[in-house]
């Protein structure tokens, strides 16, 4: 079993955390970049290289070695006066992680050996006083590792095996134990084995190349969805005679990358044998149908999931379909000054704003806002834009405020008397107020399917034949679609560098293309849901 980290994040930590994802992977594609400029291979290894010389200090011209204290300069990274060195042994940790790696001289790592920082450096005053400013530029992750106790931090070294069984998250040791108790025997059938060493075995036994590499800056390929396949066929084959095995190699040699080449697959054509599993698998979504209040079922009324609106309210003008909204002026863009109300605020910030951007443009702002005359002072400006929105009424019933829609429930796909297929978008505002089958087009319309984001369809694309894709967008227009297999699709579709983009299918172009709905279970079974789209 592979716990999913996700399970303990909430929804703003998961949006955090995708933040963070984004800003590592704009990152890694600049580090490229650079690689690149310097003539070398544009490969993991090397963009690791990179990270870690740039963690010894934000200041580019004062890298230094954390050991020696001597310059790094960038054309010292590739030509062998380098290494990159795990900062607690890896042979006592198998700690892999970037917190515990770090770059250094090559002398340097020789000489700290199978050791700590500290056992190797800390009984000799004068080198530890060089030693110890340049901790303080590490990050804070990195900074207890120097410390005379970070083995005892870490863990009770003599206790390797058991922590690596249980596993030191809280998850896991949860997990671990309700299976026990669902599985009891004299001696447990059930345990758990660290990441990094699944991560490990999968590198060493050739399996990452499987679904190739999309990822950009990891050759594990997490942007197919087939990867957790892999990552559960290592498990499985993972006991612990093997786990008890490593630990022993560890003890006996700091460079595992060697050592671990001795692990052979389980049998000779374990690699061929998985390839032939995921060539074969479907992958199984769940399809986001809103969620039904049961309570409030029970007196005629159903809810839906899903925003109504967003927060901002608009204002309504004499023109019927335009709006208006107040908006801070710092937070403006240069493409807004063409919407605001007042002419003669818009011509003078023309003017004062013309030829800059990003900071320089929210400087020009500024300074505009306290320079003398009319407008000195002035903290909103007012916008105007052609928007539908939801009309809030008051007690008379007279429009005083609007709001605009904020989320799509599904595509509802009417069978008209004559034959002809009409799909219409319904808003999750239109679901709530009205109820499903609002957009009914005539009245012995035939309703012959909703489609929802997440639901998986197959129909005939002219260019690609016979596609089976899951729905990831809805909107008035068309519906965009990606392969089952294809993960972080969203941010993907927006990378200039990715080349994965979604298929768009217009929704007048349904029955031309016998788009049908089908339904894949737990377990990657299908099953149509509408024979022929009826």
């Amino acid at each position: 079993m592979e716990l999913a980290r996700e399970l303990k994040q909430s929804e703003d930590q998961k949006r955090e955390i995708n933040k963070v994802i984004r800003k590592n992977t704009d990152a890694a594609i600049e580090r490229g970049e650079k690689l690149e400029e310097l003539g070398q291979r544009n490969n993991g290894a090397n963009r690791l290289v990179l990270r870690l010389w740039e963690g010894l200090n934000p200041d580019v011209m004062d890298r230094r070695c954390p050991y020696t204290g001597d310059k790094i300069a960038v054309s010292m990274l590739f030509d062998g006066s380098c290494e990159v060195d795990h900062i607690l042994p890896y042979s006592r940790t198998l700690d892999d992680s970037i917190a515990n790696r770090t770059l250094c001289m090559r002398t340097a790592n020789r000489e700290k050996g199978n050791k700590t920082p500290w056992e190797a450096w800390g009984h000799i005053p004068e080198i530890w006083a060089q030693i110890a400013p340049l901790i303080k530029r590490l990050h804070g992750n990195q900074q207890w590792r120097f410390a005379p106790d970070a083995m005892e931090r870490y863990g009770d070294e003599a206790n390797f095996l058991d922590r690596q069984l249980v596993d030191t998250q809280y998850l896991s040791r949860i997990a671990r134990e309700y299976l026990s108790r669902l599985y009891p025997t004299e001696e447990s059938r059930v345990w758990v084995t660290p990441g990094r060493l699944t991560e490990m075995l999968r590198r060493h036994w050739g399996l990452n190349p499987l679904l190739g590499d999309h990822n950009l800056a990891k050759p594990k390929n997490r942007h197919d969805h087939r990867h957790h396949a892999i990552d559960a066929a290592v498990i499985a084959v993972t006991d612990r005679s093997l786990i008890n095995r490593i630990s022993k190699m560890a003890g006996r040699n700091e460079n595992l990358e060697d050592a671990t080449r001795e692990i052979t697959p389980p049998w000779k054509t374990f690699r061929d044998d998985l390839k032939a599993q995921l060539d074969q698998i479907t992958v199984s979504h769940r399809a986001d149908h809103g969620r039904i209040n049961f309570n409030g079922r029970s007196q005629g009324r159903d809810s839906t999931a899903g925003q109504l609106h967003n927060d901002t309210a608009y204002g309504f003008t004499d023109v019927d379909g335009i709006v208006v909204t107040r908006k801070p002026l710092l937070s403006i863009k240069p493409a807004d000054i063409g919407r605001i109300r007042d002419a003669d605020l818009q011509a003078r910030l023309y003017q004062e704003t013309e030829g800059v951007e990003g900071k320089e443009f929210e400087a020009a702002l500024a300074k505009f806002a306290a320079k003398t005359g009319p407008y000195q002072g002035i903290r909103r400006v007012r916008l105007s834009e052609k928007l539908k929105t939801i009309p809030i009424r008051d007690k008379y019933g007279n429009a005083y405020k609007g709001y605009k829609g904020d989320s799509n429930h599904c595509i509802e796909v009417w069978k008209l008397p004559d034959g002809k297929w009409e799909a219409e978008l319904l808003t999750t505002y239109a679901a709530h107020q009205n109820g499903l089958g609002s957009t009914r087009p005539h009245p012995a319309a035939v309703l012959l399917m909703r489609l929802f984001k997440k639901d998986v369809v197959q129909l005939e694309h002219p260019d690609r034949g016979y596609v089976t894709a899951l729905i990831a967008k809805i909107s008035a227009a068309r519906m965009d679609l990606a392969p089952l297999n294809e993960a972080n699709t969203d941010a993907r579709s927006r990378l200039k560098n990715d080349p994965f983009d979604y298929l768009r299918i217009g929704l007048g172009t349904l029955q031309k293309r016998a788009l049908r709905k089908i339904h894949v279970d737990e377990i990657g079974r299908i099953k149509n849901t509408q024979a022929g789209g009826g």
